[in-house]
Parts: C-alpha cells; sequence; structure tokens
C-alpha cells in the first residue's frame, strides 16, 4: 500500500517558503488525496456561486519533500492512477471564460460520476478521463505563484494529457522539490472554455525520479509515444509560440535535425494544441508522437 497524503494541508501557492507535509523517496509510490478546485464548497445546484469563498481555489495538496531532489536536476513525476469521488460539479457565470459575455446568469451543476461515465443529463453521459489539473513544484527564490497560474514551474497547466499513465517533468529549484497536486477532472476538452471542466476530488497515486545531468524544456509530457512541451504567455499565440519554439530546440538537442528540419518534421507529424484559454495566463503545448522520429 503507498503513503497517503491527506488533503487536510494545502496550498494555494507555490513558493519556496511552504513547510513540506510529507517525504516521500525516489521510486517510492504514494497517494496525494484532493479537494476539487471549489474546496468542495459546491454541494447543491441551489448553492449561490457569489457566496463561495474566492480565496479557497485551486487547493494543491502538499508540499511533498522529494529526498534527494536538488536545485538544477529533473523531477520526473508519474501519474500512475486517478481515483474520482463523486460527483463532480460545474459552474458557468457571467464574465468568465470564453463565452461569459453571451452567459447571463451564474449556474452550478452536480455530475454524478457512475459506472465510469459522467452524467451530465438523462440523455448525456460521457466517458471519464480523469487527469490533474494542478502539479508543480516550487518555482524560482523570491517567487510566491498562485495555484490558479501555470509557469514553467508547472502548476495550473489544465492540459488534458496528465491523466493516467503520463509523466511531467519539472526542473527543481529548491532542495525537496516541493511538490503538490490538485484540481482533478473528471472530463475536460481543450481550452476549459467556460472556465472550469468537471471538477472533482478524489486520490492521486503518483512515483517520481530524479534525473542528474540532463536539460528538458519544462513542464515537459510524455504519454506512451506522445511528448509535449507545454508554455503559458498572456495570449494563446504567445504560449504557442513558446511551446512550439521548445519543441523545435528538444528535437535539434536530441535527434539528428537542424532547426529547419525540425520545423518541418513538425509542421507534418506535429500538433499545435491548446490546454486552457481562460487563465490570466494560457496555456498551450507542442505535441509529437516520437515513434515517427
Amino acid at each position: 500500500m503507498s503513503k497517503l497524503i491527506d488533503r487536510n494541508k494545502v496550498i494555494y501557492s507555490f513558493n519556496q517558503k511552504n513547510k513540506a507535509i510529507a517525504e516521500v523517496k525516489p521510486g517510492e509510490e504514494f497517494t496525494i488525496s484532493t479537494y476539487d478546485c471549489f474546496s468542495g464548497q459546491l454541494k447543491s445546484e441551489d448553492d449561490v456561486i457569489s457566496e463561495m469563498n474566492w480565496d479557497h481555489i485551486n487547493p494543491a495538496t502538499g508540499p511533498v519533500f522529494i529526498e534527494g531532489a536538488k536545485k538544477g536536476d529533473i523531477l520526473k513525476v508519474e501519474i500512475l492512477s486517478i481515483e474520482l469521488e463523486s460527483p463532480a460539479v460545474m459552474i458557468a457565470a457571467p464574465k468568465d471564460g470564453v463565452l461569459g459575455h453571451l452567459i447571463e446568469e451564474s449556474i452550478a451543476k452536480i455530475l454524478p460520476i457512475k459506472n465510469n461515465k459522467l452524467i451530465f443529463s438523462d440523455k448525456y453521459k460521457f466517458d471519464l478521463e480523469p487527469m490533474v489539473g494542478v502539479i508543480g513544484i516550487a518555482p524560482e527564490d523570491g517567487y510566491d505563484i498562485s495555484t490558479g497560474t501555470p509557469g514553467e514551474h508547472g502548476g495550473n497547466m489544465d492540459c488534458k494529457l496528465l491523466g493516467p499513465g503520463a509523466s511531467v517533468y519539472f526542473k527543481v529549484q529548491t532542495d525537496g522539490a516541493l511538490l503538490a497536486a490538485g484540481d482533478m477532472h473528471a472530463l475536460m476538452g481543450d481550452g476549459e472554455i467556460v472556465v472550469c471542466a468537471a471538477e472533482a476530488g478524489g486520490k492521486i497515486k503518483l512515483k517520481t525520479e530524479i534525473i542528474r545531468d540532463k536539460d528538458l524544456p519544462v513542464p515537459f509530457i510524455e504519454k506512451g509515444e506522445l511528448i509535449s512541451t507545454v508554455a503559458s504567455a498572456e495570449t494563446l499565440d504567445e504560449a504557442v509560440d513558446m511551446a512550439t519554439e521548445k519543441m523545435a530546440n528538444y528535437l535539434v538537442e536530441n535527434y539528428e535535425f537542424d532547426l529547419t528540419e525540425a520545423g518541418l518534421i513538425m509542421s507534418l507529424i506535429g500538433d499545435a494544441e491548446i490546454c486552457q484559454v481562460v487563465d490570466p495566463l494560457k496555456t498551450a503545448r507542442f505535441t509529437i508522437d516520437k515513434s515517427k522520429l
């Protein structure tokens, strides 16, 4: 049985001053229990969204001290499994998300999870695609980054690749890395366009590995044969450009391509993809199937 790290201690920002609540060894399996992104505040479709405590959004359980992790190391975090609690919840509200200018009133929606299906209505039942929205480590010294904000440290990337079987890589900035995770989703489309997905609490089983003497364009994701570079910026155009350049440089450094050849290959078999467009910083990824290289 893996070590269970309970959700009774959470953070709302990533920084190097957060005190670790647990310590694990590389290669050791451990399980983090998480709240949904609303900290469990939505219990009914009659709940009033404006009365929620918005200071308690995107709690991340942790941080967890990874034994032996030092500044400059690459930390690999493998997502082994995700166990979701039922129900999931969603909201839509005026001025929030891509459609916020068209939405006239706030609503909360309760979505039961039964038999590996998300029950949207009697008519619509969708297969689960569990993922973790917030996962990251302490950023560079002096930075204090909200768990609702994505960046090179990870954070609120809302990348749908981050489900069971995926590994995400970060560059360690302080002893122990200080890993934290939360904001799990039962299902999310690329973009997360109404400002949230099917938000659910639950448990995520993880395993870490420390990699030395290697550089990666972090955050970097592997899932099966897919590799993906992730970037966040004030505009989606900037985020796409950054993710694309990260992948081009990765291919030049790890395969026998010059930059132009890498670009040609990426234009043939790569995909510039959206993670989320609803945070102050937008997140994009560039994904390629490495089995084709």
